[in-house]
């Protein structure tokens, strides 16, 4: 990649290369960039983040059903469209990490975003006493499966295993 000078001898990569296809949007050629079965999992999971989150935004008693709290008065849309900018969100880093990233970049984003369901969790217990079993399963579901899409990604890659 072809650099600049950034004053006082510092050199810093060029934005702009010279040649198309040194430019920083192509898809990464790296032997860990996520192929075929796993690059379908991700894409399955990116996919299931933009329907929610348009599901949210098209039918917000739809969405606070899912995600098990009540979709009554303004304050209540407030909420419903920040989650449904979260999961658009997340399915579009989803996307574009698998795109442009690693395995280790999606893993890692995976491992941080495992937090996010727990946090529901707790939300929907505490208004609900724990008696909102359906939306519980489902924000556990979540964790579980973005945990472990997380340490499948994170997993040292074993000799000889293509990367997908």
């Amino acid at each position: 990649m072809e650099t600049r000078g950034g004053g006082a001898g510092c050199m810093r990569p060029d934005p702009f290369p010279a040649k198309a296809e040194e430019h920083p949007m192509t898809p990464s050629a790296h032997p860990q960039r996520l192929r075929g079965r796993g690059a379908a999992l991700v894409l399955s999971m990116a996919g299931v983040f933009l329907l929610i989150g348009a599901a949210f935004i098209a039918s917000p008693p739809l969405g606070a059903a899912l995600f098990g709290l009540p979709a009554t008065g303004a304050e209540a849309q407030a909420w419903l469209r920040a989650l449904a900018l979260r999961d658009l969100a997340l399915g579009l880093y989803l996307a574009g990490l698998l795109w442009l990233g690693s395995r280790r970049s999606l893993g890692v984003v995976l491992a941080a975003t495992v937090v996010i369901p727990p946090g529901d969790m707790l939300m929907v217990a505490g208004w609900h006493g724990g008696a909102a079993p359906a939306p519980l399963l489902l924000h556990g579901l979540s964790a579980l499966a973005t945990g472990g899409m997380a340490a499948w990604l994170l997993r040292p890659p074993s000799a000889g295993t293509p990367s997908g």
